[in-house]
């Protein structure tokens, strides 16, 4: 079928020709795309308005191309081509997923500790999986997220909540570094400006127990094994981990020390054993209230291996399961001293301000504790310290500041 007489007289822009079909005649846009001609139908009839339109199109469209910012499916929908080179649809991932892959991941290449392990794990399951799991990553917004801190912060305590929060800024850092987000939604909230000024609780203070109080607290033990344990606490400054890890193997009696090189930890389905917190051993003298607090237990342990536990639990006859166990026997004891209470954490600060206030070096103090630096010491103990001579100069300030 040849031209119409209509069509024949229509002068057509470059790029723009006629199309005749059953239906009548329809316009088509002509352009170069990655290289090759492209003729795309436009399903309009070929009048001269719709003449001036596809002109217009097809500039719009080289326009596009030149700036590198051309779609195909946004200006032909219909074209096979447009199905053909639509990116693929990125793939999303829930954040469930996300945060259950990387206590796993931590699991497996054991990158974090027991304890750690086991909090994530706990924080996952109880807080950020049922706000947030059925969530996709990249649908979190910083503003949902800051009323879920706000919300957290009225039933947690501020450290529970920074611990919380950060297992999930983790997991939402690597996201952003592996693209599956632009970026981490929590990155422009400060926990700071939205978390309560910290009040300090109680039982984070260092409020040492005096020679008559340990005394009371000696006296109140009810059996051989808990009086040892206690007594060794409080003349080695040893953390509760660390006592119920020690063994007999450990204790040097011809030197008068006792290498600290094990911990107990909580982990996932009970406790492990670890080396110390800061993953190096230490070296502790034994102190004469020490040495005294393991003869109590000697005979005791007589029949057991050279090599097993220290600290045996009197109800069980087993190594103490872990610090809440400990904790309870502490807890009774307390009571029927009558001394006010204080967590069982302060037999550590009563043998470190202890030394401070009779003059020990800070530096072997803090070796003692298991530091590796004084800051730790002069930041908690900073009022026990104490000069044996007082404050000494020892310069020739003689000429200083004299006329």
């Amino acid at each position: 079928m040849g031209r119409s007489a209509t069509t024949r007289r229509i002068e057509l822009p470059e790029g723009i020709e006629i199309r005749e079909g059953k239906r009548g005649s329809s316009l088509r846009v002509m352009f170069i795309w990655q290289g090759k001609r492209r003729r795309e139908t436009l399903d309009i009839p070929a009048t001269p308005a719709n003449i001036k339109y596809a002109d217009r199109l097809r500039g719009e469209v080289l326009n596009a191309i030149a700036r590198g910012s051309f779609d195909y499916a946004t200006y032909f929908p219909n074209s096979k081509y447009a199905r053909s080179t639509a990116p693929a649809e990125k793939k999303r991932y829930l954040v469930e997923a996300l945060v259950n892959a990387h206590v796993e991941t931590a699991r497996q290449l054991e990158s974090l500790s027991p304890s750690s392990i086991s909090t994530y794990a706990k924080w996952a399951r109880a807080r950020i999986n049922p706000k947030w799991g059925n969530y996709f990553v990249d649908e979190l917004a910083t503003l949902e997220l800051r009323e879920w801190i706000v919300g957290l912060s009225k039933e947690l305590a501020p450290k529970s909540v920074r611990n919380c929060v950060g297992l999930l800024n983790t997991v939402l850092n690597q996201a952003a570094v592996d693209g599956i987000i632009s970026s981490n939604p929590l990155e422009p909230i400060k926990l700071r400006t939205v978390l309560p000024r910290r009040k300090k609780a109680e039982d984070d203070d260092i409020d040492p127990f005096n020679d008559s109080e340990i005394n009371s607290i000696l006296e109140a033990c009810r059996t051989a094994e808990n009086r040892a344990l206690i007594q060794f606490a409080f003349a080695t400054g040893l953390r509760t981990g660390e006592l119920i890890g020690l063994k007999w193997r450990h204790i040097e009696w011809e030197t008068g020390i006792v290498r600290v090189q094990d911990n107990v930890v909580s982990a996932e389905g009970g406790t492990v054993e670890k080396s110390t917190k800061t993953d190096t051993a230490r070296i502790v003298p034994l102190l004469p209230a020490a040495i005294a607090a393991l003869q109590l237990i000697m005979p005791r342990s007589a029949d057991l291996d050279i090599g097993g536990y220290v600290f045996i639990n009197p109800n069980t006859r087993r190594r103490w399961s872990g610090e809440r166990a400990t904790l309870d026997h502490w807890t009774k004891t307390l009571r029927s001293s009558g001394v006010r209470y204080r967590n069982q954490y302060q037999t550590r600060h009563t043998f470190a301000s202890r030394l401070l206030m009779d003059g020990e070096p800070e530096l072997l103090v803090a070796n003692l504790l298991g530091h590796t630096t004084v800051e730790m010491v002069r930041r908690h103990y900073g009022k026990y310290i104490k000069q044996p001579n007082g404050i000494v100069l020892r310069g020739d300030y003689s000429g200083f500041a004299t006329s």
